[in-house]
């Protein structure tokens, strides 16, 4: 379950770049831009949360996905239940207490690659559109 939801957010911050695609949403095209740079500075604040705790305490503070995800759904939750699969509960065990860095790297990662991806999909239908048409 934990994949599933982490794949949906993934394909959320990916498609999100589609919006370059509708003409009348001028206003909105910088708008995965911006979510692109909030995912990057939230990196960079756990980043620095873990090595002030290092430098403070002597060991890495930063939140893991389990962690956050159990403070975002509560203490068991349907959302986190494990499957009947042993090999896809390691699987998620061990991204669970991976940095919570590393999704919003990758959210980050997908929300610029979509952006771009959908950017060059408009720069085509714009140049299709003034390209004069021969009869």
């Amino acid at each position: 379950m934990v994949f599933a939801q982490i794949l949906t957010l993934m394909l959320l911050a990916w498609s999100l770049g589609a919006i370059q695609l509708i003409d009348r949403a001028r206003g909105l095209h910088a708008t995965a831009l911006w979510l692109a740079g909030g995912w990057a500075l939230a990196v960079v604040a756990v980043i620095g949360t873990g090595g002030y705790g290092l430098l403070r305490d002597g060991h890495w503070q930063a939140l893991s996905t389990g962690q956050a995800l159990h403070a975002i759904f509560g203490e068991g939750s349907l959302a986190l239940r494990r499957s009947e699969w042993g090999a896809l509960n390691r699987a998620v065990g061990v991204y669970l207490n991976l940095d919570i860095a590393w999704t919003l790297l990758a959210l980050c990662l997908a929300q610029f690659h979509g952006f771009v991806f959908r950017a060059g999909a408009a720069e085509r239908r714009r140049r299709q559109r003034l390209r004069p048409r021969s009869r």
